[in-house]
């Protein structure tokens, strides 16, 4: 089911990237502060060399990465200069430049045609600043509080890079406003299914979805919860049928005591009825299938039986779970904890710019498959930590591609498919950049 064309060289990735910086780096005058007068000037670190610095910070000091960055000292910005620099530089810049790059290839994996986006969200941790009101937060009375954003992303299950992001203040979170904004402005690949979680079973991104013409499938409550299948009379049993419902705010006797009807309350957004229009009517296709002895699973889709089976949703959905470990290879092998500022828009900067080193790898790692072997008693994959490192040292011309590539078939991991380990979730500070490594 799953396919996939072409093959793009390490050459040919980076030259995507350098079309990307150079692109925003002509038209700076729409991504800066300050148009017509920031960037005009000839500076030690001009834009498009900020750009490539800000995509391959590290977790060391700014310094440090200066010194790795430039070959000699002569050449070299103080540290103030680069911050002066990026005060200069909206982050929307470095989010075009993640655009274009990420667009730049196609022709990636997918399952029957379509790409397969799971849509999911992660918290940021960021350096502590009381006067940044957006993140801010008060714990308890005994704490000094924290500050956090929250990353809304589409990710790509087959090819494992991010397609579009949407970073939202903690404060201000919801995910389902974050992807019905993202589905409007339709930066990923047309032919598509939006794969969510529970957490995005909403009757207003329903719509938007079917308003946008986006395939989707959304994990939701099992009918015997208090979710949207609840009021409907379904068989305690795996099927598979369609269902009807009418979105409303009319509350009378009619539309309370029907399952044909769902009556929001005023609270609850609801972008498709007005007074002119008070009802809107929904067709979807739900699926409930066993997962163990005595659970079920249930999913809602506007996919046809004849587009999808019940077999491959079931396929389908297990992808969705590769976004998580992309989160943990965003903050932990990228290096998207350790921001060199406590300034809320330079954070946003790091954020797009780890976004793009990690597309990067990927794309990298993708196109330079492991050589099998068969004694082996497993499948193998590049070591995508190892991966990142080699990476990272020819984007600074400190080896060739044929070195590169070497080195990441080298580095492998065995593929062990039925693993699991629960899930240890633990809370998280930010890391200062007064402790940063050498």
């Amino acid at each position: 089911m799953i396919s996939s064309n072409y093959y793009y060289s390490p050459s040919s990735i980076r030259a995507g990237l350098e079309r990307a910086v150079s692109y925003v780096s002509d038209n700076i005058a729409c991504y800066c502060t300050d148009p017509g007068i920031a960037f005009t000037r000839n500076r030690k670190m001009g834009c498009e060399s900020l750009i490539h610095y800000l995509i391959q910070l590290s977790d060391r000091s700014i310094n440090s990465d200066l010194m790795n960055h430039y070959d000699f000292i002569e050449d070299m910005p103080s540290a103030s200069a680069v911050c002066q620099q990026r005060y200069k530089l909206d982050s929307l810049a470095v989010k075009r430049v993640f655009s274009l790059f990420t667009n730049s290839f196609e022709n990636y994996k997918t399952y029957k045609g379509y790409y397969l986006l799971a849509c999911d969200g992660s918290d940021i941790n960021i350096c502590h600043n009381t006067k940044d009101k957006d993140t801010y937060y008060f714990q308890t009375s005994a704490t000094k509080g924290y500050n956090q954003l929250h990353l809304n992303a589409l990710y790509d299950v087959l090819n494992n890079i991010y397609q579009d992001v949407y970073i939202d203040t903690a404060k201000k979170n919801n995910e389902c406003n974050a992807l019905s904004k993202m589905i409007v402005n339709r930066q990923y690949p047309d032919k598509s299914i939006v794969i969510c979680d529970r957490g995005y079973e909403k009757y207003n991104l329903m719509a938007a979805f079917i308003e946008n013409s986006q395939k989707f499938i959304i994990r939701v409550k099992d009918i015997g919860s208090n979710g949207i299948l609840s009021t409907l009379d379904l068989p305690d049993d795996s099927f598979d049928t369609h269902i009807r419902k009418i979105i409303t705010r009319v509350n009378n006797s009619e539309t309370i005591n029907s399952g044909l009807y769902a009556v929001l309350m005023n609270s609850s957004p609801f972008d498709y009825i007005d007074f002119e229009n008070e009802y809107y009517e929904m067709n979807l296709r739900v699926l409930r299938f066993k997962i163990t002895e005595d659970t079920y699973e249930c999913l809602v889709t506007n996919l046809t039986e004849e587009e999808m089976s019940t077999e491959e949703f079931k396929e389908i959905y297990h992808l969705r779970w590769n976004e998580e470990g992309a989160f943990r290879d965003l903050k932990y092998t990228i290096g998207m904890l350790y921001f060199h500022s406590a300034n809320q828009e330079l954070i946003r900067q790091e954020i797009y710019a780890s976004l793009i080193l990690h597309n990067y790898c990927r794309l990298l790692v993708n196109n330079i498959p492991p050589d099998e072997n068969r004694k082996w008693k497993w499948k193998y994959k590049s070591n995508f930590k190892l991966a990142v490192t080699n990476i990272r040292r020819h984007m600074n011309d400190e080896i060739n591609e044929s070195e590169l590539i070497l080195r990441i078939k080298k580095f492998l991991i065995p593929i062990r498919p039925g693993r699991s380990y629960s899930r240890n979730v633990r809370p998280q500070s930010a890391k200062t950049p007064s402790y940063y490594t050498a």
